[in-house]
């Protein structure tokens, strides 16, 4: 079935499944019921409603913003030891206040 508009006969099965041929095996489809008699087999990428934010003008907005910030901001080595120390004689500190 190399054409674009050809049809294909085929028996749904008592359990409610067919085989659409192997050409579709592994591809992600959405069956869409257009009417109680017309089913509509479309093949893409989908996007799950948990993740549609991800998609959204906004978050493309904020990926872009943040992919100019990194390039302009290169990590820099953290020296570890200063950073606990910091740290540590902050919540030193900060449990003098509370005494």
């Amino acid at each position: 079935m190399s054409s674009k508009n050809a049809a294909k006969l085929l028996r749904v099965a008592l359990n409610g499944q067919i085989s659409i041929g192997k050409k579709w095996a592994g591809r992600e489809i959405r069956i869409e019921e257009v009417s109680d008699s017309e089913l509509r087999i479309v093949a893409g990428v989908f996007v799950p409603k948990h993740q549609a934010t991800f998609y959204t003008p906004e978050a493309t907005e904020t990926l872009r913003d943040f992919n100019e910030w990194s390039a302009k901001n290169p990590p820099k080595t953290t020296n570890t030891d200063a950073l606990f120390n910091r740290l540590e004689k902050q919540a030193r500190d900060k449990a003098k206040k509370r005494s």
